[in-house]
């Protein structure tokens, strides 16, 4: 595999690119004094050393032969997964320790003014923490859909804003110009007919071209087109209530095209038996 590869895979588990430097060349090299290793990675000798001191608390270098002089080595490769197991506890002290936290930091916004507050979001980085924002839904997100979040983000990242809406239990409603209501093709988040609704709607009645969606206090509209990806969220009580009222109004009007729709496939059923 290209070593630029590796040293990039190596980012992922915490090592910045001069640790990285290091413990690649210690696995290639075999063992090194710090000032052999600083010249081997022309890497000067104040900054070896504090390197050097991160890579021991990773555990992925070991001292060795100290009565001889300190020597350097790169431990087994089978300590990534110690930082991995490190990771992984700290990501669940982070969840069980979020609600008090955002509990805490809610209440320093009571005295924000009460007028609009908009945010711009600009790239795939700026969609994928819009949608995130989604997820802070007090219990229902409404959206006027225009295609699926796996286009815009990617179908990776969709399915875990997906699985953790569930995980959340957030119910999405949701209006589309799409014709294939009940097909999730698109998912494969187990339960996600459980939490999501949608309804479809002419585009002659409705024409949706951007993804909209309305939670909370906030109103959040998302548009791409190739590489342009650019977002809005609008936050402001009342606004929201109004657009709310749209989008319900605009939810009865679908199940009425649908109840229509049914009428006339029944209409069309009793004919043929008529007929026959």
């Amino acid at each position: 595999m290209n070593k630029q590869i590796i040293l990039t895979q190596l980012s992922s588990f915490g090592l910045d690119d001069i640790e990285a430097k290091i413990y690649l060349h210690l696995l290639e090299k075999g063992p090194r004094k710090p000032l052999e290793l600083s010249r081997d990675t022309d890497i000067n000798r104040s900054r070896i050393y504090r390197y050097i001191d991160k890579l021991i608390a990773k555990k992925l270098i070991e001292v060795s032969d100290v009565g001889r002089g300190k020597k350097l080595q790169a431990s087994n490769p089978q300590n990534l997964e110690l930082l991995i197991y490190e990771k992984e506890q700290e990501a669940k002290a982070q969840k069980e320790n979020f609600p008090d936290l955002l509990k805490e930091l809610t209440s320093f916004t009571s005295n924000l003014s009460s007028g609009f507050d908009i945010k711009h979001y600009h790239g795939a980085d700026g969609m994928k923490q819009m949608l995130w924002n989604h997820l802070s839904a007090d219990k229902e997100l409404l959206f006027f859909s225009y295609e699926t979040r796996n286009e815009v983000v990617g179908k990776t990242f969709a399915e875990t804003v997906r699985a953790e809406q569930v995980r959340r239990k957030i119910t999405q409603y949701e209006i589309e110009n799409a014709t294939d209501q009940g097909d999730y093709w698109y998912t494969d988040v187990p339960e996600w007919g459980k939490y999501y609704k949608s309804r479809y709607i002419p585009p002659k009645i409705l024409d949706i071209k951007q993804y909209q969606t309305i939670y909370n206090n906030t109103v959040s509209i998302m548009r791409w087109a190739g590489e342009d990806k650019i977002g809005i969220e609008i936050n402001n009580a009342l606004f929201v209530r109004m657009y709310r009222q749209i989008f319900w109004k605009f939810w009865d009007i679908a199940g009425e095209y649908i109840e229509e729709g049914k009428k006339l496939e029944q209409a069309k059923k009793l004919k043929l038996k008529n007929k026959k």
